[in-house]
């Protein structure tokens, strides 16, 4: 593809393993560009920019601190810089890509988008888990599992606040897909809050049909969305390499024909793809899904499919 016709995209690496316990996923982003990330998103029609990792403490040199909120300040801090590097490369015009580390980097990324956009913005967020405790709530104070609480303004203020006070996310504007395993918490926050969840179960249950369409109504109020794809949502048939493999996530047909929806129907100005575990990934299998998936909800192609007719109409 000609570089006229190509979608400026920066990568951000988050080698983040603190908001977990230790899941391996430190060394994700980096696995990633062994991968190839940079070359293959080129082919499918991205000019693509690597700003790097930002730097991250080591855990054994580290307090653990608060036990309802642990590694707290070192995870605000490595968020305080990723939303600053988010918020500049959209501000340039630049589509971005978050690679992680755990989940709990999506707590910058979503807080430089919404900066961004002044805040006008919707996160379709793909999870076998919540992520919705708060520091009141926690079972484990792994922090992984409370930031999507605080970029919609519940908990702690000292995550809640990371770059800055306002609220990133409009509760409303928030639509989680593919969760399967929730703490009683999190279901109390959904219930009370009328948050908009879509779980495996209503997938199993009701189809594809209904998600269509609380994608399209997501789209029609927001003109800019955010998508944070957790690879445990994933059935491990698929991504076995996730930090938590799922033996009941989404199939293969199921997150590729949503990501290439959500990619032609929504303005997709980002995306953190987080909890990559390298050592546990069986050939490579969940870096190349997760780099197809990065393509297609980004508006592009690449797949099995693209790079053996690239490789037939180069040969030809």
């Amino acid at each position: 593809m000609s570089s006229a016709s190509s979608t400026p995209l920066t990568i951000i690496g988050v080698p983040l393993d603190l908001g977990a316990k230790n899941l391996g996923v430190d060394i994700g982003p980096d696995a990633f560009r062994y991968q190839k990330i940079t070359d293959k998103l080129a082919q499918a029609g991205f000019t693509v920019t690597d700003g790097g990792n930002i730097a991250v403490g080591d855990r054994t040199d580290l307090e653990i601190g608060d036990p309802r909120l642990h590694y707290l300040d070192e995870i605000v801090r490595v968020n305080q810089a990723l939303a600053g590097k988010t918020d500049q490369a959209l501000q340039a015009g630049q589509k971005v890509v978050v690679l992680g580390g755990d989940h709990s980097i999506n707590l910058g990324a979503m807080a430089g988008a919404s900066a961004a956009v002044g805040g006008d913005i919707g996160l379709i967020y793909f999870d076998a888990h919540g992520d919705m405790n708060t520091d009141e709530t926690t079972l484990s104070g792994n922090i992984h599992g409370m930031h999507l609480a605080s970029v919609m303004g519940y908990g702690t203020p000292a995550l809640k606040n990371v770059y800055g006070e306002q609220t990133k996310l409009a509760k409303e504007n928030l639509l989680h897909i593919g969760g399967s395993d929730w703490d009683q918490a999190e279901l109390d926050l959904i219930a009370r809050e009328n948050l908009q969840v879509f779980t495996l179960f209503d997938l199993l249950i009701s189809g594809m049909g209904p998600l269509i369409k609380l994608i399209d109504e997501l789209a029609a109020r927001v003109p800019n969305i955010w998508i944070s794809l957790d690879l445990d949502s994933i059935d491990r048939l698929y991504a076995p390499g996730a930090g938590m493999p799922n033996a009941k996530g989404l199939t293969y047909r199921e997150i590729a024909t949503l990501a290439q929806y959500i990619g032609e129907h929504c303005n997709v100005i980002g995306i953190d793809v987080v909890e990559y575990n390298p050592l546990q990934d069986e050939q490579n299998k969940t870096a190349e899904l997760g780099i197809e998936l990065i393509a297609k909800f980004l508006g592009k192609d690449y797949s099995w499919y693209s790079n053996y007719m690239a490789h037939n109409q180069a040969s030809a």
